[in-house]
C-alpha cells in the first residue's frame, strides 16, 4: 500500500534556473505554471492544501499537459481526506504514460483507505449501540438462567443476522416474529443499528453524486481560470513571480561582475518581454547596458572563433546572442551572414534562407548582401 505521507514528503520545487542553464529559452507560461507549482509546495509544507490545490489548478491553466501538478492534486486531495476527488485526479493522472503505473497504485491504495475509513465508522456505531443494549439488559433485575442463555444465543444469531438483514430483510423479518418478546427488543435495537448503517450508505451515494458534479465544477474551474488570470496576474508578479525575476536580475549582476556573460545574457533576454513595475525596469535596463558595454565583444569573439573553425553548431547560439544584445553593433550585415552560414552548415535551410534574405533585404548595398545572395543560390532557391 502507498504510503502517501511520504509521497507528498518526496515532492521537491522544480529549479527554474536549472532548466533554463539546459534550454536556450522557456516559454514564458510554463515558467509561470513551474512558479505557481513551486508556491503551491510552499502552501503545502505549512498544511495550507486548498491553497495549495488552487494554486495548482492555476499552474493547469497555464500548462494543460503539467502532469507533475496532476499528481500533487491528487496527493493534496488525499491529505484532506477528500478520497472521491482524489481518485478521479489519479484516473486523469493515468492518461500520462509515465505516471500510468504510480496512478494505479494510487488508486488501490485509495480504495484500500478510503473502505477502511468506512469499515471503523461502522463497527463504531456497532460497537456504541450494543454497549448501550447489553448495558440495559445487564441492569435490568436477574432473570431465570434459561432467559440469560436465550439473549446470549440471540446475540450470536442477531451478529450473523446484521448481514442476512441487509441482504434478506423479509428472512428477518420472520424469524423476529418467533423469538421472544424481550428478545425481540434486544432485535429491534440491533436492527436500528443496521438501519443507521445502510442509512449512511445511503449518504455515502448521496456524497458520490456530489463528487461526480464536482468533477463537472472541476473542468468548468480550469476554463474559467484562464478568465480569471488577468486579474489575479498581479498578484501573482507581486509575490512568488516578482520574487523569481528579481532572483534572477541578481543572478545576472553576479554573472556580469565574474565575467560570465553568456549566463547573464541568458537570465536577461528571457527576461526581455516581462512587465516590469518601476524599480524592477530600472535595474533591468541597468543591467542590460553593462551587458551591451561590457559583454557582447567577449561573446561576439567566442562565437567568431567557432565560426572561423568551422565548429558552426556551436558558434550559432553565441551569434544569435551577440545578435539579440545589440540589434544596431555595427558588424551587423556580417554577423547576420554568419548566423546564415551556421544554419546552412548545419542543414537548417529555412532559417538560413530567412538570414540570407535579411541581409540582402536590410543592408543591399554592403559586399555581404553578395555572399548571401550566392548562398541563396547555392541552395537552389
Amino acid at each position: 500500500m502507498v504510503n502517501f505521507e511520504m509521497e507528498i514528503k518526496k515532492i521537491n520545487p522544480i529549479n527554474i534556473k536549472e532548466m533554463e542553464l539546459n534550454r536556450y529559452k522557456i516559454n514564458n507560461d510554463i515558467k509561470k505554471s513551474i512558479i505557481l507549482y513551486n508556491s503551491a509546495i510552499g502552501e503545502i509544507k505549512k498544511s495550507n492544501f486548498e491553497l495549495a490545490v488552487n494554486d495548482l489548478k492555476k499552474a493547469l491553466s497555464y500548462n494543460k499537459g503539467f502532469s507533475d501538478a496532476i499528481k500533487l492534486i491528487g496527493l493534496c486531495y488525499v491529505s484532506m481526506k477528500q478520497y472521491r476527488n482524489a481518485e478521479k485526479v489519479f484516473k486523469k493522472l493515468k492518461k500520462y504514460a509515465i505516471y500510468d503505473s504510480l496512478a494505479n497504485d494510487y488508486i488501490q491504495s485509495l480504495k484500500i483507505k478510503s473502505s477502511r475509513g468506512r469499515n471503523v465508522n461502522n463497527m463504531e456505531v456497532i460497537n456504541h449501540i450494543n454497549s448501550d443494549i447489553w448495558n440495559e439488559y445487564s441492569t435490568k433485575p436477574k432473570r431465570s438462567t434459561g432467559k440469560i442463555i436465550m439473549v446470549i444465543l440471540s446475540t450470536l444469531i442477531i451478529m450473523g443476522g446484521i448481514v442476512m438483514n441487509y441482504f434478506y430483510p423479509k428472512f428477518i423479518q420472520i424469524a423476529i416474529a418467533k423469538v421472544p418478546i424481550e428478545t425481540q427488543e434486544f432485535l429491534h435495537k440491533l436492527s436500528i443499528n443496521n438501519k443507521l448503517i445502510v442509512k449512511q450508505e445511503e449518504v455515502d451515494k448521496d456524497q458520490n453524486k456530489v463528487d461526480d458534479s464536482l468533477e463537472e465544477n472541476m473542468v468548468n474551474l480550469e476554463s474559467s481560470e484562464k478568465a480569471k488570470i488577468d486579474s489575479e496576474d498581479q498578484k501573482i508578479k507581486s509575490d512568488s513571480y516578482k520574487d523569481s525575476i528579481v532572483g534572477m536580475l541578481n543572478d545576472a549582476e553576479k554573472s556580469i561582475g565574474d565575467g560570465k556573460y553568456e549566463m547573464a545574457a541568458e537570465d536577461l533576454i528571457n527576461l526581455k518581454n516581462e512587465n516590469f513595475d518601476n524599480d524592477t525596469k530600472v535595474k533591468y535596463d541597468k543591467l542590460w547596458q553593462d551587458l551591451k558595454i561590457s559583454g557582447i565583444w567577449p561573446i561576439y569573439n567566442d562565437g567568431n572563433k567557432l565560426y572561423k573553425q568551422k565548429k558552426y553548431a556551436e558558434a550559432l547560439p553565441k551569434l544569435k546572442m551577440t545578435s539579440q544584445i545589440d540589434s544596431d553593433i555595427d558588424i551587423m550585415p556580417w554577423l547576420m551572414y554568419q548566423i546564415g552560414t551556421c544554419y546552412k552548415e548545419t542543414n537548417d535551410y529555412s532559417n538560413a534562407l530567412t538570414y540570407f534574405r535579411q541581409v540582402k533585404d536590410k543592408y543591399p548595398k554592403t559586399e555581404y548582401a553578395s555572399y548571401a545572395d550566392y548562398s541563396i543560390k547555392e541552395m537552389g532557391n
